[in-house]
């Protein structure tokens, strides 16, 4: 999707809003999705990608209708300032795209909803002309980031957008082989419920679909509120992201590639020194550390993260509250939700916002969890990034797969020398070490100050 028209803050186009629909104009309603225009922030900049699944039954269009608004809280088609729509079939076996263009000769033009404006002169034509502009996908250098699945039915709560904000850049149509899963909506987003089956990481395609999320307490795909996560747990529901760096310098992070994950809960914050020593009372944990940088037994860190403390035993810890480490898959799609952010708190450099010693910020040690509101992630989880690497349930291996072949539930290798930790810690002042993509590792038996471990835990 592109504009002729000048976009961004205080622009003709501050906004766009995008629609799918499966059938025609008048069939069920796929997605919509607004996002604001710019180049800084969380503003998203011309052109965008979104990917769309057009599924198996390619014999049934896709309706892809792009809004560009003239605010920057999206419009409907009767309020937008210019409008563009197509009616494609996708080839199976094949990534393609189309191409909306915003153009200027379309400005004002009130077509009807099974119509779209011809970019050259501005009349009105059958939507179903756009097949005429379907080619082979491009390879564009920008990340796909939102994907959409035109198969399965998603309502809109009030007037809102079922995702908003969500980074793209265009639209391609993307046909993968596996059976849709229902999907309904939340009040921050869509929940998508999917069979809780693990699959290895280097499992075979997948559809997928990728929800946009803000923090949740409850919400299913299967029609019915799921049961309330733990105290001190929060809901991350079902969905999928591409996970991994597009980009050059973290090598063990790429090559990036979707996943798709079942809802699960996942700790707030990281395991507490006073929570763990609850578990070394009751005799279910063994002490941690007491070396240099190390809570255990410090006075006024009760509240700070346990540290010292090796994979064993993180997961002892875990398995005693009936949960388990999260997967390196569980844990980045925690931290950064769907929309390819880089940090837990969006696309801005770090600086005040994590527990860290870059950014001009001096410390000693941890710090308390919760003391870094700014730094939550899509999900309201506290230290995604700094403070302390985080034990994963995974032993380290290279990725497999790319952005268009997904898998389900993806758990690491059946064995391995080192396990992965995500995260970055309090005396690290390398804003790469704490992006949400970066992959650390580490023998099971290590110890040290900056790491400790958070656990997830089934709906």
């Amino acid at each position: 999707m592109d504009s002729e028209l000048a976009w961004g803050p205080g622009q003709r186009v501050q906004s766009v809003v995008l629609s799918v629909r499966r059938e025609g104009a008048a069939g069920p309603l796929r997605d919509v999705r607004t996002t604001v225009l710019g180049a800084d922030g969380e503003r998203r900049p011309l052109p965008l990608l979104v990917g769309v699944n057009a599924g198996i039954d390619l014999q049934t269009p896709v309706w892809i209708e792009a809004l560009g608004c003239g605010g920057p809280n999206g419009c409907t088609a009767a309020t937008a300032v210019v409008a563009q729509r197509a009616v494609v079939r996708f080839t199976r076996g094949e990534t393609q795209e189309v191409s909306l263009l915003l153009a200027s000769a379309c400005v004002g033009v009130r077509c009807a909803r099974e119509q779209r404006c011809a970019v050259d002169s501005g009349r009105c034509e059958a939507a179903t002309r756009a097949q005429e502009m379907v080619r082979p996908f491009s390879g564009s250098d920008a990340a796909t980031v939102a994907v959409i699945d035109a198969r399965e039915d998603v309502q809109v709560i009030a007037d809102q957008p079922v995702a908003t904000d969500a980074p793209m850049r265009g639209d391609s149509g993307i046909d993968m082989d596996v059976p849709a899963d229902r999907i309904e909506p939340m009040d921050h987003g869509v929940v998508l419920d999917a069979p809780m089956d693990a699959a290895p990481r280097d499992g075979g395609p997948a559809d997928v679909v990728a929800p946009d999320t803000g923090p949740m307490d409850s919400g299913s795909g299967d029609g019915g509120p799921h049961p309330p996560c733990p105290a001190g747990l929060r809901l991350i529901p079902a969905g999928m992201f591409l996970m991994g760096e597009p980009g050059s310098d973290d090598a063990p992070a790429q090559p990036v590639h979707g996943v798709r994950l079942t809802a699960f809960c996942m700790d707030e914050t990281e395991v507490t020194v006073s929570a763990y020593a609850e578990c070394v009372r009751l005799g279910a944990c063994t002490s941690p550390g007491t070396g240099t940088f190390c809570n255990w037994m410090i006075p006024g860190r009760e509240q700070h993260p346990v540290n010292c403390i090796d994979w064993n035993q993180a997961r002892s810890y875990c398995q005693s509250r009936g949960s388990e480490l999260p997967t390196e898959a569980q844990w980045e799609y925690a931290a950064r939700g769907t929309d390819g952010r880089a940090y837990p708190w969006g696309n801005d450099a770090p600086s005040s916002q994590p527990c860290w010693i870059g950014g001009g910020q001096t410390r000693t040690s941890t710090c308390a969890t919760r003391s870094f509101s700014s730094g939550v992630s899509p999900f309201g989880l506290f230290d995604m990034a700094g403070n302390v690497f985080e034990w994963t349930l995974d032993w380290m291996a290279p990725y497999t797969g790319d952005v268009s072949s997904s898998v389900m539930n993806p758990v690491g290798p059946a064995g391995g020398t080192s396990r992965v930790l995500r995260g970055g810690p309090w005396n690290t002042a390398s804003a790469i070490i704490i992006r949400s993509t970066h992959r650390d590792s580490i023998t099971p038996t290590y110890r040290s100050g900056d790491t400790g471990f958070r656990c997830a835990h089934a709906p």
